[in-house]
C-alpha cells in the first residue's frame, strides 16, 4: 500500500470510503430516495422567457422600460407582414385581413389596438371640416379599387414604411401591446399572446392568408423553443459521446456506467432543486444538462483512474477503494470548489441570466463531487477480483497505454531538456494573442445568435428586408405640462428632432405628435401642402390638437402622455449591429442636445435601447467575472499549495488558455454574444482542476522524491493519463455544441474545444518549464 499519510485529508476521505462501502445498501437506497425526490420536482420548473430577464433589479433599463409602459403601455409588439407573392393584394384577402384583425384585437391578450392599413387614420379637410376616418370605409369591391387605394396609401406620411412598403408588395398588421401583468398572475405573457396568435392563424377561414409573424414576444418564445430543442437533442448526444469515450479509454463497463450516472444524476438533482426553491430557467440555461455532464465527469474519472492504479499494489478491493479515496480526495474537492467558484464569478456579471446559471452549475458541481465520493466506492465496491483483471482486450490496453506513455515521455523529455524555450514559446503566444483580443467585439443583438438559413433568421431578415421596423428606439422628451404641448417653439423643435431621425439612413420610420399638428393644419386648409407644417401661435396648436381628437382622432395617447407632460418620439428600425445601434443613439441624443439644449430631460426605452445597455453589462461582466474568478481560484491554490509562489505559478498556465481562446477570437473576427461572453471565468474554474491534480501530486512526489525532475516525471506517469482523458472528455464533449442549430452555442463549442487543448499543452508542457525554471519549493535535496 502506498503511503498516502503525507497527504492533507488523506485520513478523513479514507474514512469515509470505508464507511461508504460498509454502508453501501444504506447509501444506494438513500441516493434512490433523494433522486426520486428531486424528480418529482421537475414538473414546478418555469421558463421565464421575458425581455427584463437579463437586467438585474434597479437597472435603469428596467426603470426606463417601467416609465415607458406606465405611460404609453408597452414599448414590445406583435407584427404580421403580408406579401403580395404569398397573400395576392385581392378584395378577398383584404376581407380577411379585416376579419383578422378584428379577431387578434378580441381574442389576444395584453392586446391594445391593431394597426393595419385598412383601419389607419386618414385626416382630410372637406368642405371646410376635418374628417378623420379608416382608409378603408369599407372593404374594396374590386381589383382596381384596391390598385388605387395602395397608390394612395403611399401619398399618407404615416402609411409609407410603416404599415405598406414603398414598392406596394408589403403590407404590416402591428399589434400594440398594454402593460404585461405581473409574473404572479402571469410568467409568461410573451408566450401566451404567441399562443394566442398562432391560434387565431390557424383557424381554416384564415387559411389564405400567410403572413410571417414577428415583433420580439413571437422572436423570443420561438428562439426560447428552438434552444429547448436543441438541448434535449444535444443532452442526449454528449451522453453517447461521453459513453463511447469512456468505453473507448475503458475500464471495463463500470468505468463507462459510472461517471455516466453520477454527472446524470448530478444534473436532475440540480434541476430539481431548481423546481423545489421556485427559480426559473431561461434561453441560457437551457444549456445547463449539457454542460453539467461535461464539467463534471473529471472527478469520476479520476478517483477509477486511482483506484485502478492502486489494485496492482496487491492489496484488497476495499483497501483499493480507501487508498485510492485517500490519495486523490483532496484533488477532486479542490476541483469542484474551484470550478464551482469558476461558475460563482458570474455574480460579479449584472446580467440576470448568467448570476443564475453561475449558482446552477455550482450547485451540480457540488452535487456531482458528493455524489462521485458515494457511488464510485458502492459501485466498485461489488465483487471479488481484483479491477486489473481483463476488463477489455489486453492488446488495446497497451495500445492506449503506450500511446498515452510515448505523448508522456515525449513531454518530460521536452520540457527537461528545454524548459527556457519552452517557457518563452508559451509567453511569446500569449502576447501575440492579446493583440488578438483587442479585437473582440461584443455584439448583444441577439438575431446573430442564429444562423442564415433558420426559419426563425429568415423570417427577420425578410421583414427587415421589406420593411426594415423589427425593433424601436423610444424618446420620452419633458413636455413641462399641457404648456409645453401648446407651446409652437417646442412643437417646432419636436418636428425638426422628428424630422432629423427620418432622415438618418439608420431610420426606416420616425413618428410623434407633431406630424398630428401638421396634417391638421393641412386638413384644415382645404389639403394644400404648403399648410404642412406647425403654425406660430400656441393657440392654434392647441386649436388643431382639440379638433383632432373631437373629429375622431385616437393617436394622442401613443404619442402624449396622460397629463401633457410627456411627449414620444418612436423610431422604427430594422435589427443591426450593436455598434449601428450605438451609433444612432448616440446621433439622436447629439440632436436632443442641439435642438433642445443640454436642460431637456429625456428617457430613452425600446428594445435597442435595452440591447446597446445590455451590450455594456456583458462587455463588464465578461471582465469583471474573469477577474473575480482569477481572484478567487488564486487565493484557494496558494492556500492549498501552502506556498505562494508555486500558487502564482500555477495560475499562469490557467490563464494561457484564456489568452489563446480570447486571441483565436479576435484573429478570426468572431464576437461575444449574450452566450459565449463570460466563458473566460468558466474555463479557468474548470481548466483549473487538471492543474490541482498536476501541483498536488507533484509537490507530493517532491516531497518524497526531493528532486524537481524526478517528481515531475513521477507525477506524469501517474496523473498524466487521467489528465489526458479528462481533457479529451472536456474537449470532445462540449463539441456536441457544435451540432447546434444556435450560433452561440456552436462558438461556445469551438472555444471551449481551443481553450480546453491550450489548457492540456500548457499542463503538460507550461506548468513543468515554470516549475523546474523557477524551483517554487526550494532547494532539491541530495
Amino acid at each position: 500500500m502506498n503511503n498516502i499519510n503525507h497527504i492533507p485529508l488523506s485520513g478523513f476521505f479514507s474514512a469515509f470510503c470505508r464507511c461508504v462501502v460498509r454502508w453501501r445498501w444504506l447509501c444506494l437506497i438513500t441516493v434512490a430516495a433523494i433522486s426520486i425526490f428531486f424528480l418529482t420536482q421537475l414538473n414546478k420548473i418555469r421558463f421565464d422567457n421575458s425581455s427584463d430577464i437579463w437586467f438585474v433589479d434597479g437597472h435603469p433599463s428596467l426603470a426606463a422600460k417601467a416609465r415607458f409602459d406606465r405611460i404609453f403601455g408597452n414599448d414590445e409588439f406583435a407584427y404580421l407582414l403580408f406579401t403580395s407573392d404569398k397573400t395576392p393584394f385581392t378584395p378577398e384577402h383584404f376581407h380577411l385581413m379585416d376579419q383578422l384583425a378584428h379577431a387578434l384585437e378580441q381574442g389576444v391578450p395584453y392586446v391594445r389596438q391593431v394597426n393595419w392599413l385598412g383601419n389607419a387614420e386618414r385626416i382630410k379637410g372637406r368642405d371646410g371640416e376635418v374628417e378623420i376616418k379608416p382608409f378603408f370605409s369599407q372593404s374594396p369591391r374590386t381589383q382596381a379599387e384596391v390598385d388605387q387605394k395602395l397608390t394612395e396609401a403611399l401619398d399618407e406620411p404615416n402609411f409609407a414604411n410603416n404599415l405598406i412598403s414603398p414598392d406596394k408588395t408589403a403590407l404590416t398588421m402591428t399589434l400594440d401591446l398594454n402593460t404585461y401583468p405581473p409574473k404572479e398572475e402571469d410568467l409568461t405573457p410573451q408566450k401566451t399572446i404567441v399562443n394566442a396568435i398562432d391560434a387565431i392563424l390557424a383557424e381554416a377561414r384564415f387559411a389564405p392568408l400567410k403572413p410571417l409573424v414577428g415583433g420580439p414576444p413571437h422572436y423570443n418564445i420561438r428562439y426560447s423553443e428552438l434552444v429547448r430543442r436543441d438541448m434535449g437533442k444535444l443532452f442526449g448526444l454528449v451522453i453517447l459521446v461521453q459513453m463511447g469515450l469512456l468505453l473507448f479509454f475503458g475500464r471495463g463497463p463500470r468505468a463507462v456506467v459510472t461517471p455516466l450516472v453520477i454527472t446524470t444524476l448530478a444534473v436532475f438533482w440540480t434541476m430539481g432543486t431548481i423546481g423545489l426553491l421556485g427559480f426559473t430557467l431561461n434561453l441560457l440555461s437551457s444549456a445547463l444538462p449539457t454542460m453539467l455532464i461535461c464539467v463534471s465527469i473529471a472527478d469520476s474519472v479520476h478517483l477509477i483512474a486511482a483506484f485502478s492504479h492502486e489494485s496492482r499494489q496487491g492489496m484488497t478491493r476495499k483497501e483499493n477503494l480507501a487508498s485510492a479515496m485517500g490519495e486523490v480526495g483532496l484533488a477532486m474537492m479542490l476541483t469542484s470548489l474551484t470550478t464551482a467558484i469558476g461558475f460563482l464569478a458570474y455574480l460579479t456579471c449584472a446580467v440576470k441570466p448568467y448570476r443564475e446559471m453561475g449558482i446552477y452549475v455550482a450547485c451540480g458541481v457540488v452535487y456531482a463531487f458528493l455524489l462521485t465520493i458515494v457511488l464510485t466506492p458502492v459501485f466498485y465496491s461489488f465483487g471479488r477480483s481484483p479491477i486489473a483483471r481483463k476488463q477489455k482486450s489486453p492488446r488495446k490496453v497497451d495500445f492506449l497505454n503506450r500511446l498515452l506513455d510515448r505523448m508522456l515521455q515525449a513531454s518530460l523529455h521536452l520540457v527537461c531538456n528545454r524548459p527556457r524555450a519552452v517557457s518563452i514559446g508559451f509567453i511569446l503566444v500569449m502576447v501575440l494573442t492579446f493583440f488578438g483580443y483587442l479585437q473582440v467585439k461584443v455584439e448583444s443583438n441577439t438575431a446573430k445568435l442564429l444562423f442564415k438559413g433558420q426559419p426563425l433568421r429568415d423570417t427577420l431578415d425578410e421583414i427587415d428586408r421589406r420593411m426594415g421596423t423589427s425593433i424601436t428606439l423610444e424618446f420620452l422628451l419633458d413636455a413641462d405640462g399641457e404648456a409645453g404641448i401648446k407651446d409652437p417653439d417646442f412643437m417646432k423643435k419636436l418636428d425638426r428632432l422628428t424630422m432629423a431621425a427620418e432622415a438618418n439612413p439608420l431610420v426606416t420610420k420616425a413618428d410623434s405628435v407633431s406630424r398630428v399638428v401638421k396634417q391638421m393644419r393641412q386638413a384644415m386648409h382645404d389639403n394644400d401642402p404648403a399648410y404642412y407644417s406647425i403654425p406660430d401661435t400656441a393657440d392654434a396648436v392647441a386649436q388643431y390638437l382639440y379638433f383632432y381628437e373631437s373629429s375622431g382622432g385616437a393617436a394622442m395617447d401613443r404619442q402624449v402622455g396622460f397629463l401633457s407632460d410627456v411627449v414620444r418620439l418612436s423610431i422604427k428600425c430594422p435589427y443591426f449591429d450593436t455598434a449601428q445601434a450605438r451609433q444612432l443613439l448616440e446621433e439622436m441624443q447629439k440632436q436632443v442636445r442641439e435642438i433642445f439644449g443640454p436642460e431637456m430631460k429625456v428617457v430613452v426605452s425600446g428594445g435597442m435601447s435595452r440591447y446597446i445597455e445590455l451590450n455594456d453589462i456583458l462587455y463588464a461582466g465578461q471582465r469583471h467575472s474573469f477577474i473575480a474568478a482569477t481572484l478567487a481560484i488564486g487565493i484557494v491554490m496558494m492556500t492549498v499549495l501552502r506556498a505562494v509562489r508555486f500558487g502564482l505559478l500555477s495560475m499562469l498556465p490557467n490563464i494561457f488558455p484564456v489568452f489563446v481562446t480570447m486571441g483565436f477570437l479576435g484573429l478570426v473576427g468572431l464576437y461575444l454574444d449574450v452566450i459565449t461572453v463570460s466563458f473566460a471565468g468558466v474555463i479557468i474554474g474548470v481548466a483549473v482542476d487538471d492543474t490541482i491534480h498536476f501541483f498536488t501530486r507533484f509537490k507530493q512526489e517532491f516531497a518524497r522524491l526531493g528532486n524537481y525532475k524526478k517528481a515531475l516525471a513521477a507525477t506524469y506517469f501517474s496523473v498524466g493519463r487521467p489528465i489526458i482523458q479528462t481533457s479529451v472528455l472536456l474537449v470532445i464533449g462540449n463539441a456536441v455544441l457544435l451540432f447546434s442549430s444556435v450560433l452561440g452555442f456552436f462558438k461556445l463549442g469551438l472555444l471551449f474545444g481551443v481553450a480546453f487543448s491550450a489548457a492540456l499543452l500548457a499542463d503538460l508542457w507550461f506548468a513543468p518549464a515554470l516549475i523546474l525554471l523557477f524551483h517554487p519549493l526550494g532547494r532539491e535535496r541530495a
